[in-house]
C-alpha cells in the first residue's frame, strides 16, 4: 500500500485550492525574457553551475555583507498598498512602508506598535484609538501626521473595487457582507465599474464617502487617529497589520496624481487597474528601506533608510531579481551570488540537499526552530530550514443530505448504494475517520513533508492546539463505529436493523478535482482501508473537471470530496467559518440547527478582542467537531527554506510575504 503512493507529487497541492473571496495569489512565473541592454545591478550567474568546492565549517563568509541578494520569479503587480494583493508586491510593500501595528516576530497573532504607538478600545469593541508616533519621516522628507493615516485607510476604502483587499477591511468598517465601497453607493450595481459608480446621484457618492471619513477620524492635534467599527471585530489588528495598512504620505499621494481627499472626486479614483495607478512603480513609505528603483522584468533594488525611527536594518542593500528560471537560480546559489533559494518545487529538493551543510526543524509547539544541527559532516554551504507549515491544508468533507443519485448507486442501503442520509449518522462518520490512515499520507504522499491536521485553524492562531483530541487510524476502532451505525434511523437496534451497514455493504463515489493527485491519493488511501475493513465496503474514487467538481459542490450532489482552503487572513474566524457556518458548511447540507450551534459561538468569538477568551471559545468548537465530525481533517504540508550558511536572522512568520515568508529584509545579517 505504501509503494502505490511512493511517487506522487505534493507539487499540485496548491492546485485549485478554495478561497472565500481572493485570497493573496503567489506572483505567477513567467518565460524567461530576453537579456537587458542594460547591466543589472545584482551578481549575474554564468550559464553552467560553478563548480565549487564546499568550504569547511567556519569559512562562510559572504563576498559581500551588505547586500542581500534574492533571484525569484515573477514580480509585483503594483506597489499601491491600497491595491496590492499578491505576494510579489507586498514583499516590497512590507519593507518599504510601516503599519500601524505590526507582528511581534513569529507571532501572527501578537501585535506590537509601530507608527502608533498605543493604542486604546473602547468598552463596547467599536472604537479604536490609535496614538500617532512622532518625529517620523517620509522617504521623500515629509513629516507623519494623524491625517496622513486617516487619509490612508479612507482612500483605501473609497478606491476599493474586488480586486483588491479591501474588503477586508470594508466588512469590519461597514458590516458582515459589505466587501466594497459600492455596496454603500447603489448595494453593489457598479461594482468595480467606475463609470457606472459615478453614474451615480452625486448626493449619494458623497454621502458615501463622508460614511467612510466619520468612521476614521484624525486629531493633529491630539496626535490620534479613532476608527468606528459597525461591530466589533476580533480580527482588526490582524487585518491592519498586513500590507494593506501601510501609511502613505496625503501630500505626496496629491502631487503625484493621487484621490484629492475631497468627497466630490472619489469616485474618479474607484477601481483603478494597476496600468493606470500612478503608484504602481512608485513608493514613499516611512520603513526602514528606501525603493531605488523598479527596472521591471529586470529587478528591484532596495536601499536602507539611514533616517528610519526604528533599528537600523544592518543590511545596507537589497537586490531582487527576475530570475524566472530555477537552473538559473540555483547557479547564482552555488556560485554564492544569491543569499536564499526560491525553489520550483518539492522536486528540487534533490539537487539542493547534497550541498546542505546545517539544518533547522520548526517546532511546532514553540513557534520557533530548534537548535541547528550539521548534516553529513557540516562542511555543506547551505541551510536549510525544514518543517514549517503552510497557512493552507486539505481535507475531505462528508455531505449530510446528498441532492441526487448521480454518486451513490441506487440511492439505497443495499450493497449498491447508499442513501441520501448516510453520512447523517454519526457514527459512520466516525467510522470514516478511523479509517483513514495519516502515516501513509504523510509519509508516501507527502514525501513526509507535513503534519496531521487536528483542529480547524493553523498554527499561532487561537483555537489551535496540537494537543487537542484527534481521531488516529485504528481499523478496529473503524469496525465498531460501523457495528453501531444505524443509517435510516428506524429505531431497530443495530446489528439487528435489516439495513445494517456492516452486514450489507455499501457503494458510492469519492470525488476530486482531475490532476489533483494529492487529493486522489487522500480518496484512494480511505477507499483501500475501507475495502480492507469490509469488503462490502465500495468507494469508487472519481475525478471530476474543476468546474464540474465545484458546480457539484454547489448543487450539493457530492456525497463525499476532497477538497482544500486557504486563508485570506492569518485568523481562525477565516477557518472556522467557512467550514461550519458558510461556505463548506453549505456545500455538505450541514443541518440548520447545528450551524445555527456553530454561528453562535463563532460569532461570540470574532467580536472577542481577548485572545486568550477567543480560545477558549475556539476550544469547544474543536471539542464539537471531535465528538461530531462534519468531515476529516487531513494534512497541512510543512514547507523548506535554503539560504547560505552567511546569513544569519531568519524566523518563520506565516503571514508575510516573501519566500517561505522570510521577506522582512531587517531582520537579516551577513558575515
Amino acid at each position: 500500500m505504501r509503494k502505490l503512493f511512493v511517487f506522487l507529487s505534493l507539487l499540485v497541492m496548491a492546485s485549485m485550492v478554495m478561497t472565500a473571496c481572493a485570497p493573496a495569489a503567489a506572483p505567477t512565473a513567467e518565460e524567461p525574457e530576453p537579456p537587458a541592454a542594460t547591466e543589472p545591478s545584482g551578481p549575474v550567474a554564468t550559464e553552467e553551475p560553478a563548480e565549487t568546492e564546499a568550504p569547511t565549517t567556519g569559512e562562510f563568509t559572504s563576498p559581500d555583507p551588505t547586500t542581500y541578494f534574492l533571484p525569484q520569479f515573477g514580480e509585483p503587480e503594483t506597489l499601491d498598498p491600497a491595491l496590492d494583493y499578491e505576494t510579489a508586491g507586498g514583499e516590497i510593500i512590507l519593507n518599504v512602508y510601516d503599519r500601524l501595528v505590526n507582528y511581534n516576530r513569529e507571532r501572527a497573532d501578537e501585535f506590537i506598535p509601530m507608527l502608533a504607538t498605543e493604542w486604546t478600545l473602547s468598552d463596547d469593541g467599536l472604537t479604536y484609538t490609535f496614538n500617532i508616533r512622532e518625529g517620523v519621516t517620509f522617504h521623500e522628507g515629509g513629516e507623519l501626521t494623524p491625517e496622513d493615516v486617516a487619509y490612508t485607510f479612507q482612500r483605501g476604502l473609497l478606491q476599493g473595487g474586488h480586486a483588491s483587499p479591501q474588503w477586508l477591511l470594508t466588512e469590519p468598517f461597514f458590516g458582515v457582507g459589505v466587501d466594497d465601497i459600492s455596496v454603500l453607493v447603489d448595494e453593489g450595481a457598479s461594482a468595480d465599474d467606475r463609470e457606472a459608480l459615478s453614474a451615480n446621484d452625486p448626493a449619494t457618492l458623497v454621502a458615501a464617502c463622508e460614511q467612510v471619513k466619520s468612521a476614521i477620524v484624525a486629531d493633529d492635534a491630539a496626535g490620534t487617529v479613532t476608527m468606528t467599527l459597525a461591530q466589533p471585530w476580533g480580527p482588526f489588528l490582524a487585518t491592519i497589520a498586513n500590507g494593506w495598512g501601510s501609511i502613505m504620505d496625503m501630500e505626496w499621494v496629491i502631487e503625484n496624481g493621487g484621490w484629492d481627499g475631497s468627497c466630490d472626486t472619489w469616485q474618479n479614483f474607484y477601481a483603478m487597474t494597476s496600468e493606470e495607478n500612478p503608484f504602481t512603480p512608485i513608493a514613499n513609505g516611512t520603513g526602514p528601506f528606501m525603493l531605488d528603483h523598479w527596472t521591471q522584468g529586470q529587478e528591484i533594488v532596495l536601499t536602507r533608510n539611514d533616517n528610519y525611527w526604528g533599528e537600523l536594518p544592518a543590511l545596507e542593500r537589497v537586490v531582487i531579481q527576475k530570475v524566472d528560471e530555477f537552473g538559473t537560480r540555483f547557479a547564482m546559489f552555488q556560485a554564492g551570488d544569491a543569499d536564499s533559494l526560491v525553489v520550483g518545487s518539492q522536486a528540487d529538493y534533490a539537487q539542493i540537499d547534497p550541498l546542505v551543510g546545517e539544518e533547522c526543524i520548526y517546532n511546532e509547539e514553540t513557534g520557533e526552530f530548534d537548535a541547528c544541527t550539521p548534516v553529513g559532516d557540516g562542511s555543506g554551504p547551505f541551510r536549510v530550514y525544514k518543517g514549517m507549515p503552510r497557512p493552507t491544508h486539505t481535507d475531505a468533507f462528508f455531505n449530510f443530505n446528498i441532492s441526487s443519485d448521480q454518486y451513490i448507486g441506487s440511492g439505497q442501503l443495499d450493497g449498491n448504494g447508499i442513501p441520501t442520509v448516510f453520512f447523517q449518522d454519526v457514527h459512520i462518520r466516525k467510522a470514516f475517520n478511523y479509517c483513514f490512515d495519516w502515516d501513509i499520507f504523510i509519509e508516501e504522499v507527502m514525501v513526509g513533508e507535513g503534519v496531521q491536521t487536528v483542529v480547524l485553524p493553523v498554527a499561532g492562531m487561537p483555537g489551535y492546539d496540537a494537543s487537542a483530541p484527534h481521531y488516529t487510524y485504528d481499523p478496529a476502532k473503524c469496525e465498531e463505529e460501523f457495528k453501531l451505525a444505524d443509517v435510516d434511523k428506524d429505531g431497530v437496534p443495530a446489528g439487528e436493523d435489516p439495513d445494517d451497514v456492516w452486514e450489507t455493504g455499501f457503494r458510492f463515489a469519492a470525488t476530486y478535482n482531475q490532476g489533483n493527485t494529492t487529493r486522489q491519493s487522500a480518496a484512494e488511501i480511505l477507499a483501500s482501508n475501507l475495502g480492507s475493513v469490509n469488503e462490502k465496503f465500495l468507494v469508487e474514487v472519481l475525478g471530476l473537471p474543476w468546474p464540474a467538481f465545484l458546480q457539484s459542490q454547489r448543487d450539493q450532489s457530492l456525497p463525499l470530496f476532497f477538497v482544500g482552503w486557504l486563508e485570506d487572513i492569518h485568523d481562525p474566524h477565516n477557518w472556522y467559518a467557512p467550514y461550519l457556518t458558510q461556505t463548506y458548511a453549505i456545500r455538505q447540507s450541514l443541518p440548520e440547527d447545528v450551524r445555527a450551534e456553530y454561528e453562535e459561538l463563532l460569532s461570540a468569538a470574532v467580536i472577542e478582542t481577548d485572545p486568550d477568551a477567543r480560545h477558549a471559545i475556539y476550544e469547544q468548537v474543536n471539542q464539537m467537531q471531535y465528538d461530531n465530525p462534519s468531515g476529516s481533517l487531513l494534512a497541512t504540508a510543512t514547507a523548506r527554506r535554503y539560504e547560505q550558511r552567511w546569513v544569519e536572522g531568519y524566523y518563520f512568520n506565516p503571514i508575510l510575504s516573501g519566500g517561505i515568508n522570510g521577506g522582512n529584509f531587517s531582520i537579516y545579517t551577513k558575515r
